[in-house]
């Protein structure tokens, strides 16, 4: 069910603690069942001697409990492995989100998503990209992928409009809504993966 969940989604699901909870309690359960068949093999077990004539305890379980333990021993596997992919997934989601939004912090509907573990990952990985970026006096979320070019044509689609801002440049331009530019890439990537500037491609541009 977890994995269908994110299957599901085209982001991420709410965090389903109830399904976590209850993968957990079944490898719990699993594993106790499986320990109790190794502890009576070893109690019904007789004595092999080794090599150097010592006798020790025969723990191995008889034929007819081997496909029980072996089943156990199956069914945790799959379900550490289910609860490995489903966390590894929603982080892999939460760290893309930080890259194409450049988001200090987390917007409502997507905080609503995560559980506490999850905000708390999402906020000390920020910390740590935006500490790596002033170090290296780098805005480490432009150009993301290579340009193709260094100029986009892009319209201002935020109500109101964006006022002016500067351009690494030094120069300045007004972005009201509505109004079409042709900017530098460095410019406007971040805007436009934070929705507020829409890029124009083919006739559009025109």
């Amino acid at each position: 069910d977890l994995l269908l969940d994110l299957k599901r989604s085209d982001f991420i699901p709410p965090y389903n603690d109830e399904g976590v909870r209850s993968t957990l309690q079944e490898i719990h359960l699993h594993y106790d069942e499986l320990t109790d068949r190794l502890r009576a093999a070893g109690r019904s077990g007789g004595r092999a001697r080794t090599d150097s004539g010592s006798n020790v305890a025969d723990t191995k379980p008889p034929m007819e409990s081997r496909p029980a333990v072996l089943l156990h021993d199956a069914a945790i596997r799959r379900n550490k492995r289910c609860l490995l992919a489903y966390h590894v997934h929603r982080i892999d989601r939460l760290r893309s989100l930080r890259w194409e939004t450049a988001a200090a912090a987390l917007p409502q509907p997507v905080r609503a998503l995560l559980s506490e573990a999850e905000a708390d990952f999402f906020a000390e990985y920020d910390r740590l990209a935006s500490r790596h970026g002033a170090a290296m006096e780098l805005d480490l979320t432009s150009d993301l992928c290579p340009p193709e070019e260094e100029y986009a044509t892009v319209r201002v689609v935020r109500k109101g409009g964006l006022g002016r801002i500067e351009t690494e440049a030094g120069g300045s331009v007004e972005l009201g809504e509505g109004t079409t530019h042709y900017l530098p890439r460095g410019d406007v990537e971040r805007l436009v993966r934070q929705g507020a500037l829409r890029q124009l491609e083919g006739e559009e541009s025109l």
